[in-house]
């Protein structure tokens, strides 16, 4: 039996705060403020239903959250693994009014269900309608439940097998980049167990995109549709204690396993026995299983008599809660409720919880890279025949262009969390002015026209508004692009020349 290391909540933290997370796919979504317009930004998401298609992630910013709060509807837009620059320039911590599809470089994409539009490049867009909608403590995310009222997808991915279309699509905080302030993405490797469909012609062609509503997703014919827009999900088991002392074992795929807190966000159909005990006991474990491990997570699924004892499994010590753990798993997660919320028009809940401790194989925390250990994970995914099949993470991540600035890598990023763009804008620029890419001068008129932009968070009145944020977008597109190339960085010192600094404030 491998021997196990077990942490509380702080050493979780100090000590090993790696192996808790599944990482999810990367999304844009992109929602419409009616005073502001398009707002987009790349975070993380998963799947929380197939029946209906519901999606799950959340946004931290608090104009982001304020525009959410208030909206009925949003695209989920995925971009291809050969599209993370632009991805994460769409996570630059720019005004409030700028929209980040410009700086991209990418163009919208009218929707058809509803009016907020998609990213035309993306080959993957989800129009939906906000089906739930829970608020964190203050200064946490705001996490969003979308109704997938309409899929818009790339015609040619259609032609593809399963498995060469997931090794498409971006898989975020796979691991952290030291030398760019970035996650360092992966993508699935293409393997699928049991072996991938082979690739069948799709007859229903409607050009380069083809879109598909709610009411057609589950029609036959646009099966290949439906398989495309169910993201590969982390699969897990669910530990409870029921009113007895006895565990009871729920084998779970979808829903989110993050690091950051509050963490965990996991569906739980409400006539299970897990629902009735998470809720009077306000705790549970999710046990990760591995690879090797994927029969043994099929034979709990069959709910045999014996229960753990035929599918292969023992129960491990509990940790920092009463709910033990699976001794065969490498990974074993305390954790306590935060919210419990019933997901309306739906037959499951919603979980949301925060880490408090945890057991890993000692074996598996000694390994030099996270993705030694991600890589045995087994995500869920739909193939043709909405065959449910097992995908692994590719162990090399993906390539991700540096910032434009040396200290964005001790910062994390161009984003930032709950201070907003005031504070990450301001690093940002900051760290370019020590770099020597942006002069004082520089520095001081770009502060000086987000000041009139936005002054004490409000618009300014038109037409200051309209043609600062036509400047804004040009210079911040030009900066956002000119990673370390001092050409570009030429073509940025060229635009902001054409401003006197002093006088009025349109004054060429």
């Amino acid at each position: 039996m491998n021997e196990k290391l077990y942490y509380n909540q702080i050493e979780m933290i100090t000590v090993r705060s790696t192996g808790v997370r599944m990482p999810r796919t990367a999304i844009i979504p992109v929602v419409n403020d009616p005073e502001y317009g398009l707002n987009a930004g790349a975070v993380s998401a998963g799947v929380l239903s197939i029946k209906p298609l519901q999606v799950i992630f959340g946004v931290k910013s608090w104009d982001s959250k304020l525009t959410y709060h208030d909206a009925d509807e949003f695209v989920v837009a995925v971009p291809r693994r050969d599209q993370i620059d632009n991805m994460w320039v769409t996570a630059c911590s720019v005004p409030k009014g700028i929209n980040e599809i410009e700086l991209a470089g990418w163009t919208e994409l009218p929707s058809r269900q509803i009016n907020t539009p998609g990213i035309a490049e993306c080959p993957l867009n989800l129009e939906c309608k906000k089906a739930h909608m829970i608020q964190l403590k203050q200064p946490m995310r705001l996490i969003l439940i979308g109704d997938v009222v309409g899929v818009s997808i790339d015609t040619d991915l259609l032609d593809l097998s399963r498995s060469e279309v997931v090794k498409k699509y971006p898989m975020h905080e796979a691991t952290q980049n030291r030398y760019t302030g970035l996650y360092g993405p992966s993508v699935l490797s293409g393997e699928l167990i049991p072996s991938a469909e082979p690739s069948q012609p799709f007859t229903k062609k409607q050009g380069d995109k083809t879109f598909v509503s709610k009411a057609d997703l589950c029609n036959p014919e646009y099966e290949s549709v439906l398989m495309n827009a169910i993201f590969p999900r982390p699969s897990y088991i669910l530990m409870s204690l029921d009113e007895e002392g006895r565990a009871n074992g729920l084998p779970v795929s979808g829903g989110l396993l993050m690091a950051a807190p509050v963490s965990v966000q996991i569906p739980v159909p409400k006539n299970s026995f897990s629902y009735k005990n998470i809720k009077r006991t306000g705790e549970f474990v999710y046990s990760i299983p591995l690879r090797h491990q994927i029969g043994n997570f099929e034979r709990l699924e069959k709910n045999l008599p014996d229960g753990f004892e035929a599918a292969g499994l023992t129960l491990d010590r509990p940790n920092q809660v009463k709910t033990p753990g699976i001794r065969e798993c490498a990974v074993n997660v305390d954790c306590k409720v935060s919210h419990l919320d019933d997901v309306p028009g739906t037959d499951y809940a919603i979980i949301v919880a925060d880490r408090v401790g945890m057991s890993i194989d000692k074996k598996h925390s000694e390994y030099a890279s996270d993705m030694d250990l991600y890589c045995q994970y087994p995500y869920a995914v739909m193939d043709r025949g909405m065959i449910r099949k097992w995908g692994f993470h590719d162990t090399n991540n993906l390539t991700v262009r540096p910032l434009p600035s040396w200290g964005s890598r001790y910062h994390g990023g161009w984003w930032t969390g709950p201070e907003q763009y005031q504070a990450g804008m301001q690093f940002w620029l900051l760290e370019l002015v020590v770099s020597a890419y942006l002069s004082e001068e520089e520095y001081f008129k770009l502060r000086r026209w987000m000041g009139m932009f936005r002054r004490e968070g409000y618009r300014a009145p038109e037409p200051l508004w309209s043609e600062l944020k036509k400047r804004l977008t040009t210079v911040l597109k030009m900066m956002v692009w000119a990673h370390r190339d001092y050409d570009k960085w030429h073509e940025v010192h060229d635009y902001l020349a054409q401003f006197t600094s002093e006088g009025r404030w349109w004054a060429p």
